[in-house]
């Protein structure tokens, strides 16, 4: 099995989805807590979306307790608990 990525700095494993759509999260939530089982205990889930997923789609996330991440324009990536980065979620001078 392959996750998309895994930020050992963040303790973070994420699954990529290049839609939002209410399909592309159910199935990033099903592979990540798949993936989970072969993580570190304390690794804390992701999705990362091109846009912002909207409220009814983030409260599913949430209920799950798995972040949202997603593209900012041309100005870096940000998340729901508002972080910013800059150089993407993988740069490990990004904000966490």
């Amino acid at each position: 099995m392959f996750s998309d990525i895994y930020i050992p700095q963040r303790g973070q494993l994420i699954e990529a989805k290049g839609v939002v759509t209410r399909e592309a999260i159910r199935m990033a939530i099903g592979q990540l807590l798949d993936y989970r089982r072969f993580a570190p205990e304390e690794t804390r889930l992701a999705v990362l979306l091109p846009r912002h997923p909207g409220p009814d789609l983030e409260a599913l996330l949430a209920s799950v307790e798995i972040a949202c991440i997603w593209r900012k324009a041309e100005q870096g990536f940000s998340d729901n608990a508002n972080n910013e980065f800059v150089g993407g979620p993988g740069d490990p001078g990004s904000a966490s």
